[in-house]
C-alpha cells in the first residue's frame, strides 16, 4: 500500500463512521422528534410552570399536530434544493428537537451545579436558538439551500413551537429578556459563519466543500452517480494502463479468461469503476475471473463513461503467445505470507496472500521488483495477483520483503519447472441452477459476478483456483474453504476476491460488506464444493493465448484523494473550534441570563 493509500484514503475511510449517525429510518426520526417534544412539554408542564395532567393532555396533542404540519412546510420550502427529501426533513427535525431537549435538560443540570437562579423559561428559549442554529447548518451543508433562503426557513418550525409553549404555559407569546436574545443571536451567527468557512475550506482545489458533500450523499443514499462523477472526472487525469488476459481454450467448450486490469475497483458504489470486476466479467460473456492487480485507489476510474471507454478498448488486443503446456502449480509459505504460481510458456502467474492475518493492498514496490526479476530470468510476461482474501492493516516493511523474497523464489522455481499438456474445467454461479445459488444473487456482501472455480488438471492431479466477486473475505474463511476442497482431493492454488466496490457504501463501521459478513461460511463452502465438482466433471484438453491491451483512461490519481482528505480533516478541525465556541457561549448564556 502506498503512502498515499495509507494517508489519504485511510483518512477518508476512518471518517465513514460518521455516516452511521443518521437515523436508520424516517419513522425513527419522527419518533425521536415526538419524544423530544413530549419531554419538553412535560418539563414545562410539570416543572417549569407547574400545571395539571389535564393541561398536558390538552396542550401536547395540539403542539404535536402543529409540529407535524411544520414538517410539510419545511419540505415545501426547500423545494429545488439538491437533497430535499421528506425523510431528510424528518432527520433534521429529529436532531434539532433532540438538541432543544438536551439544552433544556442541560439548563436544569446547571442550576444544581452553579445555581444561577435563572428563570427556567430561559432554558426553553436557549434550546430554540440552538435548534435554529443546527437547522441553518444542515439546510446549507446537506440540502444545498442558500443562506438567504435557509435563515427564514430555519426559524419557522422552532419559533412556532416556542409560540405554542408560550401560549399554553407562559401567558405571553414573546419573552422579553433581551440578554437571551443577544446570546441566541450570537449562536445563530456562529452557525452562519460555520457554513461560510467550511464551504470554502477546500479552496483553491475545489470551490465548494458542500457541493462535494451533497454529490456524495446523492450517490450514497439515492444511487445517483451523475453529480459525483462529474466532480471526480473533472479532477481526474489520463493514464495508459495495461490489461493482461490469459484466455484458456478448452476443446469444444467455452473460452475462459483470466483477466488482470491495471486498475483498482472504486471509489465507492455506484461511482465510476466500483463495479469494474463484474463489468469486465460481463464483457467476457460471464466466463472470466477478474483479478485484483497490484494497485491502489489512485487507479480508480471516475465515471461510468470512462468505464465504457475502457471496456471498448479491450477489443484492441495484442497477441503475445499461444501454447498448450503449463507447469505444475507451486506454493511457497513463509510465516503467513503465501505465494502460489504456475507458468504458461514464457509467461508466469503468481498470486500473493497473507491469510489469515490479512493485509491492505500490496504496495507497488513488490510489483516493480518482481517484474524486473522475472524479465532477468527469462519470462516475457508476469501476472502478479493480489488475492485480497483476508482483512488486515497496512502491510509492514518486513512482510513486504518476505513477499518479494518468496515471489523471487517462486519465479525461480517455475522457470526451472517442466511444463506439461493440461486440461481445464471451469464453473461459475451462473451455470448452477439450484435454489441455494439463486438465494445468493442478491446478498449484499457479494458482487454480481458471484463465485467461480477453475480446475487445472496436470499429470492426473487437480489444482483449483477459486474466485469470488467480493471485497475481501472475513479472516479465516479462506482456510476453511481450502480445507473442505482439499478433503475432496483438490490442491488449492489460491482463493481470490475481485475487491469489487459494488458492495461498498453500507451503513456499518467499514463502509462495505466483506464476504462472510452476511453470507454464512457454510453457504460459501457449499457453493465452492459444488462448483469445484462441476468444473472437474467438465475437464477438457486445453490451450492458452496470452493477450495484452493498452487503454488510455481517466483515473482519479493521488491529488484528488489528497484534496478530499485535507478538506475533510480541516472541516473536522474547524467544526471542533466552532463547537467549542458555541459551548462557551452556551455557558455564558446560562450564567448571564
Amino acid at each position: 500500500m502506498s503512502n498515499f493509500e495509507s494517508d489519504s484514503v485511510s483518512s477518508l475511510h476512518k471518517r465513514w463512521l460518521f455516516t452511521n449517525i443518521n437515523p436508520s429510518s424516517e419513522k425513527f426520526s419522527y419518533l425521536i422528534s415526538i419524544l423530544s417534544l413530549i419531554t419538553n412539554v412535560a418539563l414545562i408542564n410539570f416543572i417549569i410552570t407547574p400545571h395539571t395532567l389535564t393541561d398536558f393532555l390538552v396542550s401536547f396533542p395540539i403542539i404535536a399536530a402543529v409540529f407535524s404540519v411544520t414538517l410539510i412546510f419545511d419540505y415545501l420550502s426547500l423545494r429545488g434544493t439538491p437533497l430535499n427529501r421528506f425523510s431528510k426533513v424528518l432527520h433534521v427535525s429529529a436532531f434539532a428537537n433532540l438538541l432543544w431537549t438536551l439544552t433544556v435538560i442541560g439548563g436544569f443540570i446547571s442550576e444544581f451545579i452553579i445555581n444561577t437562579n435563572s428563570l427556567n423559561i430561559n432554558f426553553v428559549l436557549q434550546g430554540m436558538f440552538m435548534a435554529i442554529g443546527l437547522r441553518i447548518g444542515i439546510f446549507v451543508s446537506v440540502f444545498g439551500a442558500s443562506l438567504k433562503r435557509t435563515i427564514p426557513i430555519s426559524f419557522i418550525q422552532p419559533l412556532i413551537i416556542f409560540i405554542l409553549f408560550s401560549f399554553f404555559y407562559f401567558n405571553h407569546i414573546f419573552y422579553t429578556n433581551f440578554a437571551v436574545y443577544l446570546f441566541g443571536s450570537v449562536i445563530l451567527f456562529i452557525g452562519v459563519m460555520w457554513t461560510v468557512v467550511v464551504d470554502r475550506i477546500g479552496r483553491p482545489n475545489f470551490t465548494s466543500a458542500f457541493k462535494i458533500l451533497q454529490a456524495f450523499l446523492i450517490a450514497w443514499t439515492e444511487n445517483k452517480s451523475d453529480e459525483m462523477e462529474k466532480i471526480a472526472e473533472a479532477k481526474a487525469s489520463p493514464k495508459v494502463v495495461n490489461t493482461l488476459i490469459i484466455k484458456f481454450k478448452p476443446e469444444h467448450k467455452k473460452e475462459v479468461s483470466l483477466v488482470l486490469p491495471e486498475l483498482h475497483p472504486g471509489p465507492f458504489n455506484p461511482i465510476g469503476g466500483s463495479n469494474l470486476p463484474f463489468d469486465i466479467f460481463k464483457f467476457y460473456s460471464n466466463s472470466a475471473m477478474v483479478m485484483h492487480s497490484i494497485s491502489d485507489h489512485s487507479l480508480n476510474i471516475p465515471s461510468k463513461k470512462e468505464v465504457e471507454k475502457y471496456l471498448k478498448s479491450l477489443n484492441q488486443v495484442k497477441h503475445l503467445e499461444t501454447g498448450a503446456k503449463c507447469s505444475v502449480p507451486i506454493t511457497i509459505t513463509r510465516n503467513d505470507c503465501n505465494c502460489s504460481g504456475f507458468a504458461l510458456g514464457k509467461n508466469v502467474i503468481i498470486l500473493f496472500s497473507k491469510s489469515p492475518s490479512g493485509m491492505e493492498d500490496i504496495p507497488l514496490e513488490v510489483k516493480t521488483e518482481l517484474e524486473k526479476f522475472a524479465q532477468e530470468i527469462g519470462f516475457d510476461q508476469i501476472m502478479i495477483i493480489d488475492a485480497h482474501n483476508s482483512l488486515g492493516v497496512k502491510i509492514e516493511e518486513k512482510d513486504i520483503r518476505t513477499l518479494i523474497n518468496i515471489g523471487k523464489e517462486c519465479l525461480g522455481n517455475l522457470k526451472e519447472s517442466v511444463q506439461y499438456e493440461f486440461k481445464i474445467g471451469y464453473a461459475n454461479s451462473f451455470q448452477i441452477n439450484d435454489q441455494q445459488s439463486k438465494n445468493l444473487f442478491n446478498v449484499p456482501d457479494l458482487g454480481k459476478g458471484q463465485f467461480g472455480t477453475l480446475v487445472l488438471s496436470i499429470k492426473n492431479e487437480d489444482y483449483l483456483l477459486c474466485w469470488i466477486d467480493s471485497n475481501n473475505m472475513k479472516n479465516g474463511i479462506r482456510e476453511k474453504i481450502a480445507m473442505s476442497l482439499e478433503s475432496q482431493g483438490f490442491k488449492i492454488i489460491e482463493i481470490c476476491t475481485s475487491d469489487t466496490h459494488a458492495t461498498s457504501g453500507k451503513r456499518n463501521t467499514k463502509g462495505y460488506y466483506t464476504l462472510g459478513d452476511i453470507t454464512s461460511e457454510s453457504q460459501i463452502i457449499n457453493v465452492f464444493n459444488q462448483l469445484a465438482a462441476y468444473a472437474k466433471s467438465h475437464l477438457s484438453q486445453a490451450k492458452f493465448d496470452i493477450l495484452k491491451t493498452e487503454s488510455q483512461v481517466m483515473v482519479m490519481g493521488t491529488d484528488q484523494f489528497d484534496d478530499y482528505s485535507n478538506a475533510l480533516e480541516k472541516s473536522f478541525q474547524v467544526t471542533k473550534i466552532f463547537l467549542a465556541i458555541t459551548f462557551v457561549v452556551y455557558i455564558l448564556m446560562l450564567l448571564f441570563t
